[in-house]
């Protein structure tokens, strides 16, 4: 994958620079929380519960949920965002400083998106309804054009989508206060053979990808993502420790405050009425955007202490995550046969902390995977794939 977005393989003019080590690092931990929010949805509830979380469960369970809910949902995927983002803007600042013309450059990015929603498709189709790749891919057909733009474009797209996603998800919460409905039934994990699966996958993913692009705050965090890499935010964490550190802050207090009540009912300490729970996913959804910001500024100050003392750890978190499109897809392929009905059913017969669990071993061994790839100088299968179809011209 390429160095600084889940979707991209590495450049050749890439492997003539250091790396910087944050991005990397953020996707391979970032890795943890997709596959910590996925987990739960192969999980039965007889009721509706919080999200994707089931009812129910043990003190362990509601802890693992209020965990889960207060720092991963709907913040790891405005993380991906942003860091696609700075990515897309990497690749279009290294070509452009090779004399590379805008057309081409334009036309670069063009097929890596269309390359990902390829990729999403067949993942969707197959795997997991509720894939990511597509929409990244999507988004970022749909503001690319803004990327060729100045920084206060960017920074007045950012807010301009932000805007929208508010109206929306203000929408959402009055239409969760008429019908009562806060979550939705996932067919496809239920069913029992994988044809029923299939076919309930189908249904699924359209819908999937209309409420992604208009409820999630995904847009924005992607314009903030390509403005933090012309600013150089994460590869020259030293001159602007100042403002990661601010942004850390900010952003991951205001998604903790914002994921507190949300979290505390997941949790089963109280049991909001379903005009307050529309309220309460709103209010989840907007701050988790903060979140992912937060977090992604995180990684630079985190890279930074680490610049001199990179250890086993750190360089295993860092080969996941120049190999990210391999380890998502090969974490979703296991998740599916582990917990899916259709597959191994083991979801049926644990809670949430047993899903929290699988997650955690999955992930685990998409790091060593990436650790041994690396150790032998290859990236991952995904990659070169994507890279063949991204530059069959060339």
């Amino acid at each position: 994958m390429q160095s600084q977005s889940l979707s991209v393989p590495i450049d050749q003019e890439k492997k003539q620079t250091s790396r910087s080590l944050a991005p990397d690092l953020a996707r391979g931990f970032m890795l943890l929380l997709i596959v910590l929010a996925h987990a739960p949805m192969y999980v039965p509830s007889s009721g509706s519960g919080i999200l994707n979380h089931p009812l129910g469960g043990s003190l362990l369970d509601n802890i693992i949920k209020f965990i889960t809910l207060l720092f991963i949902d709907l913040r790891s995927y405005p993380m991906f965002a942003a860091l696609f983002g700075f990515g897309l803007a990497m690749i279009i600042t290294r070509r452009m400083s090779t004399d590379t013309s805008l057309s081409d450059t334009k036309r670069l990015i063009y097929r890596r998106c269309l390359a990902l929603i390829l990729f999403g498709v067949l993942h969707a189709v197959f795997v997991f309804s509720y894939d990511i790749l597509t929409i990244y891919g999507i988004a970022g057909l749909l503001i690319s054009w803004l990327l060729y733009r100045s920084d206060q474009t960017l920074l007045r797209g950012a807010a301009w989508f932000s805007a929208f996603i508010i109206f929306f998800l203000v929408t959402q919460s009055i239409l969760m206060a008429i019908s009562g409905e806060t979550s939705s039934p996932h067919g496809s994990m239920a069913a029992d053979t994988f044809v029923m699966s299939l076919m309930n996958r189908l249904m699924e993913y359209p819908m999937w990808i209309v409420y992604s692009l208009l409820i999630m705050p995904l847009l924005a965090p992607i314009l903030l993502g390509a403005w933090a890499q012309r600013k150089e935010l994460l590869e020259k964490p030293q001159q602007n420790k100042s403002f990661l550190r601010k942004v850390t802050i900010i952003g991951i207090s205001v998604s903790v405050i914002g994921g507190l009540p949300f979290a505390l009912a997941g949790a089963q300490v109280w049991q909001p009425s379903a005009e307050i729970k529309g309220v309460l996913i709103s209010l989840h959804t907007i701050t988790g955007m903060f979140g992912g910001i937060g977090y992604t500024a995180m990684f630079g100050l985190i890279a930074l202490r680490l610049r001199n003392n990179r250890g086993v750890i750190i360089k295993a978190l860092a080969s996941t995550g120049k190999r990210s499109l391999t380890c998502y897809l090969a974490q979703s392929i296991l998740l599916a046969l582990l917990l899916a009905d259709w597959g191994l059913g083991i979801g049926g017969k644990i809670h949430s902390f047993g899903a929290a669990l699988i997650a955690l071993f999955i992930w685990l061994l998409t790091v060593i995977f990436a650790e041994i790839l690396e150790r032998k100088g290859k990236n991952g299968p995904a990659e070169v794939l994507l890279r063949r179809f991204i530059y069959r011209r060339t």
